[in-house]
């Protein structure tokens, strides 16, 4: 009875190691070809995309929450918390089909995006990213050295993955123009170039109290509100411009660079620190054509909700709202108790 039992558990192992033999020997899928997930993503050091169009993007870790972009510019963190968040939780739907195989492989050729991810310096994981599925629940992605792509989804996710995988600095780029400790600044200059009455700087005294004064003719402002000074010291810390414009030609910055910046700011921190940039009008264009004065109802020579922005020693041409730098070109009146007066720079 023994013998026999052992004989039918003997038949029974070898007939499932035969199943699971034929099972992965049959399938598309296996275990080292469709792990796509980085799961320790605080151990990520290093991140690399690029794009069919020529465009890279490095990503490198400088501290807790803090990355840079192509070693140039601080990263928008909330762009890489999203990738990061993406790389740990994306999971194989399904392997794509013998039919599909051919056309989502030319497709991917064509316009994908390729990512490098690099733990303690150490490249860990190469993939592409391609195109939605038909149903936009899906991605394709194909992990290197793979046979076939897979379409990829986040579970509880309904939408496409390749949303935060982009190669484009620019868009990567953090989108503050200002950001300074409002305890280290010493000193700011709002200048107005066509109203010259209009400048004004800030200057802290070695008390740590603030001096205010319109600077032509030279004026003091009296009895600086200290919680308003406050208030107006922390606009420096996160000022942000909407984008960067890439689509300026040479013939147009060059333009635009002939005519008079309408405002210049300078902060200066304690450690002697300036930045400066210079705002520049910004012409009529399709998009705001339908802007109007609202006294004459005549048509605006210039865009009376964007303009053009320069900082010293960057080559950039960034496009700001007015909306936020209202903050910025105040009226210092508006420094003391009670004061409410329009900013002193004129949109148009």
């Amino acid at each position: 009875m023994k013998n026999k039992l052992s004989i039918l558990i003997f038949i029974l192992l070898a007939g499932i190691t035969a199943w699971l033999y034929m099972n992965r020997k049959s399938s598309t899928i296996t275990g080292d070809l469709r792990d796509f997930a980085v799961q320790d993503t605080s151990s990520i050091d290093k991140i690399f995309l690029a794009d069919r169009d020529g465009r890279t993007a490095l990503l490198t870790r400088a501290g807790i929450d803090q990355w840079m972009v192509n070693q140039k510019f601080p990263a928008r963190q909330d762009a890489v918390n999203n990738l990061l968040e993406t790389v740990k939780l994306l999971e194989v739907r399904s392997p794509v089909g013998k039919n599909l195989y051919n056309n989502t492989m030319k497709l991917m050729a064509a316009r994908s995006v390729k990512i490098e991810i690099y733990q303690k310096s150490k490249l860990v994981k190469t993939y592409y990213v391609g195109h939605p599925t038909m149903d936009n629940l899906g991605t394709f992605m194909y992990l290197e050295h793979s046979t076939v792509p897979y379409i990829m989804h986040i579970p509880g996710f309904n939408g496409f993955l390749s949303t935060p995988y982009f190669a484009n600095e620019n868009e990567w780029r953090d989108r503050i123009i200002f950001r300074f400790d409002p305890r280290t600044i010493v000193h700011i200059d709002v200048k107005n170039t066509t109203k010259a009455d209009r400048n004004f700087t800030v200057t802290r005294n070695a008390d740590s109290t603030f001096a205010v004064a319109f600077t032509q003719p030279l004026k003091q402002v009296p009895n600086i509100d200290i919680m308003k000074m406050r208030k107006y010291l922390e606009v420096f810390s996160k000022t942000n411009f909407e984008r960067v414009e890439a689509n300026l030609h040479t013939s147009q910055a060059d333009s635009i660079m002939k005519t008079a910046p309408f405002s210049v700011v300078s902060v200066t921190d304690d450690r002697n620190y300036t930045k400066t940039i210079r705002l520049f009008r910004k012409p009529i264009t399709a998009s705001s054509r339908n802007q109007v004065d609202e006294n004459t109802g005549k048509p605006l020579p210039f865009d009376m909700d964007r303009f053009y922005t320069r900082i010293d020693g960057d080559e950039a041409w960034y496009i700001c709202q007015y909306f936020h730098f209202d903050r910025v070109l105040i009226n210092p009146l508006n420094l003391m108790p009670g004061g409410n007066s329009k900013p002193t720079q004129d949109r148009y």
